[in-house]
């Protein structure tokens, strides 16, 4: 049997709670990267419409079913969603449906003019899904909640005017619907006295019935915060019937608390107002929701500091000050060195606890009148209090500063994850006013690029200057054209052979060349480095592991026992799928996994060596082995480097190329190849020139693999499947 009280709301046209129903949602988006981003966000619970103009979204209202909320892009050709948001709250039929405006603008101007429209909220771009799942899920309960307790007023009104029928059951169902509502209901006489209220009423208020019966409303709501005076929502409802609104009350405690009330009228035969029905709903939870998000719009979550929308807003501040005052500021961009082994190695919550410990002694740090502000992940920065500094001056506050960063991080961080766990951070200063920094914006972007050309330059602190903003468009360019060349199949194999202490052809070295549309072939030097200073470094080499392994299993079915080299970055080497990723380039290519040999530098073994170790194990697992390239070079002990598991050390170069006629260099050769044979593991010497290279290694060394100019230039790959018999060189 179906409740009379869901029946009455039926009835009188509010379905917003009805059990099973889900809300409907009108997105009005030209941008399809911003409906496919708010679809994924809100298409699990809630029904949506999509319009991608304003006289479009205007005909799906006119057609079908109204919505119960509207998200409104601002910016949209002809009709934008400022004059699209007037004309519907020009409109009857219309005007009770919420907005939510989506923009990329943030300044309050902006904002005021969307409220003015009648707006109720903005989501700006670029768009935060939690954000958008919270203010959403706010504003239609909120709509929701409206609609229920208007159609509940209205209910109760139709029922309020049969009430003298002797139908005992619109009696019985008035008094059930009254009684168990969980809305607060309040019956007023035509003189504003209070003549009936229900169980709810009492809960919200605290007033017990015999408090507030034959009491004038005027003493009830003398404490109520409205737009409207009591006098004025009299005169108000003399013409319209029907008020709504929020508000603030007082319970009898005293507590002020937020309140969704309804107040409309019932009417004799000759049109006078005989009663008023109030129905009105406790939104204190609705409206702590709104201030969490308030909270999440300008703060960081997880530290409470400032986020990088409240910071632009600080900064450009601080900027304004600086303009009038004729003072000057610096602003800086810090991150902490290797954080994403935290959270790869100890989890999301260790990583969490180290920002919150991180935040606390940035904040020891700075001044008290300094600004500080998250601006994401492990990415943190200061704007300093304005002062009257030469530029002088100001290098040196910023050098004072990271020193007092520097020496705030000397304790260990302790947690439960990784205790005594030590910091270390690279930071990027701009410092402000300059010629080409004039906005909260471009100073923020000149201490992110002094903070990229730190990264790049492996320098703990860099300051801005203009320089380095050619040098990042140069680097931008040069990815973006690396990006086409790998899509065009611009980047071309080579090989280097290698020679066993016999001469006989053994292994190739596999090395990249750029065939550039424009500049010609180019050699490594030319793009790598550009390469490792962002991921396109994992692109290249991912796709140098694929098509090495594709050609060389051609070449095993001429020569089955040569083996490949292929140089793995540290980089590369450290994604979290690297093994998957030469596991799958092994099976798709068929090529043994005992014949490929990965070349790593010294420098793997200067972090996190148990991670390493133990990768390395993975991948030796599969099969293959492990070079270390440049050896010598680096700045690892031999306590780290013999846990290593590798099979080839290679001499660098520099030292070969010396050996002949520089004992120093001599020597270091000498203490290499004894190293590798305590280790027991094969040397290679690279960059033998010359013939007397060639008779130096095979007089002092002879046991000693070999490769350079004087057995073999580095040459297409090809060639070598065209000419697999050319395994030997002459003496």
């Amino acid at each position: 049997m179906s409740d009379p009280y869901f029946e009455l709301l039926r009835e009188n046209g509010s379905d917003s709670f009805r059990p099973g129903g889900s809300p409907r949602i009108l997105v009005v988006d030209d941008e399809p990267t911003n409906v496919r981003v708010l679809t994924d966000a809100l298409s699990q619970d809630y029904d949506l419409i999509v319009a991608s103009s304003a006289p479009e979204a205007m005909n799906i209202l006119e057609q079908g079913d109204k919505p119960h909320l509207i998200l409104l892009d601002i910016m949209m050709p002809g009709t934008d969603g400022l004059q699209m948001c007037r004309n519907l709250k020009a409109r009857r039929d219309l005007q009770h449906i919420p907005i939510i405006f989506i923009t990329a603008l943030s300044d309050s101007k902006s904002e005021e003019k969307g409220f003015e429209a009648g707006a109720v909220d903005y989501i700006h771009k670029p768009i935060r899904l939690p954000a958008v799942r919270a203010r959403v899920r706010t504003h239609i309960s909120l709509n929701g909640m409206l609609d229920h307790i208007t159609a509940l007023n209205q209910a109760l009104n139709e029922q309020l005017e049969q009430l003298n029928s002797s139908d005992q059951h619109n009696r019985n169902l008035f008094e059930r619907v009254f009684m168990a509502t969980s809305e607060g209901i309040i019956l007023l006489d035509a003189n504003n006295t209070i003549i009936a209220v229900n169980a709810a009423f009492s809960r919200i208020t605290g007033y017990s019935e015999k408090d507030v019966l034959n009491a004038s409303y005027a003493h009830l709501s003398k404490d109520t915060d409205t737009p409207l005076s009591l006098d004025n929502i009299r005169a108000y409802l003399a013409d319209h019937d029907h008020w709504s609104g929020e508000l603030h009350s007082r319970r009898k405690s005293g507590e002020l608390y937020p309140e969704l009330r309804t107040i409309s009228t019932i009417r004799s035969h000759n049109n006078e107002i005989t009663h008023y029905v109030i129905v009105f709903n406790d939104i204190s939870s609705v409206k702590e929701t709104e201030q969490r998000l308030e909270e999440l719009k300008w703060r960081d979550p997880v530290t409470g500091l400032s986020n990088r929308a409240l910071f632009l807003n600080q900064l450009g501040t601080v900027l304004k000050f600086c303009n009038r005052g004729k003072v000057s500021t610096a602003v800086l961009v810090i991150d902490i060195n290797n954080f994403r082994y935290i959270n790869d190695t100890h989890g999301f919550k260790c990583g969490d606890q180290v920002i919150r410990e991180f935040a606390k002694r940035l904040s020891n740090a700075i001044s008290v009148d300094d600004s500080l502000a998250r601006l994401s992940g492990d990415e943190f920065s200061i704007v300093l209090a304005p002062k009257r500094w030469t530029i002088d001056d100001a290098y040196r506050v910023v050098l004072a500063l990271y020193d007092r960063i520097q020496n705030s991080l000397v304790e260990p961080i302790q947690n439960e994850h990784s205790p005594d766990l030590r910091l270390e951070v690279t930071v990027g200063a701009a410092l402000y006013p300059t010629e080409s920094s004039n906005s909260p914006s471009s100073a923020l972007q000149h201490a992110e690029t002094a903070h990229r050309s730190a990264k790049a330059a492996n320098r703990p602190i860099a300051i801005f200057e203009d320089s380095m903003s050619d040098q990042i468009r140069h680097q931008l360019k040069i990815e973006s054209e690396l990006n086409r060349a790998l899509e065009q199949d611009q980047l071309v194999l080579f090989a280097q052979p290698q020679f066993s202490p016999d001469r006989v052809l053994c292994a190739l070295e596999i090395l990249i060349r750029w065939d550039h549309p424009e500049r010609g072939l180019l050699g490594p030097g030319e793009f790598i480095p550009h390469a490792e200073n962002s991921r396109q470094i994992v692109k290249i080499e991912r796709w140098v592991l694929r098509k090495t392994l594709e050609k060389m299993s051609a070449l095993h079915c001429i020569n089955p026992t040569i083996q490949c080299a292929v140089n793995i970055s540290i980089k590369h080497f450290a994604e979290d799928d690297f093994v998957e990723a030469v596991e799958r380039a092994l099976t798709n290519s068929g090529f043994p996994a005992e014949l490929l040999i990965l070349e790593l530098t010294e420098s793997v073994s200067a972090d996190n060596l148990d991670t390493v170790v133990q990768k390395m194990k993975d991948i030796r697992s599969l099969g293959c082995s492990f070079s270390l390239d440049d050896f010598g070079t680096g700045y690892s002990s031999l306590s780290r480097l013999q846990r290593l598991p590798i099979s080839e050390v290679k001499i660098d170069r520099s030292f070969v190329l010396s050996a002949p006629d520089e004992p120093m260099a001599a020597n270091i050769v000498e203490m290499v190849v004894r190293i590798g044979e305590t280790m027991g593991v094969r040397v290679v010497a690279e960059g033998v020139e010359t013939r007397v290279h060639a008779d130096f290694l095979a007089f002092r060394h002879p046991h000693v693999y070999l490769q350079g100019y004087f057995f073999g230039v580095p040459q297409p790959i090809d060639v070598f499947l065209e000419a697999p018999d050319v395994n030997v060189v002459p003496e």
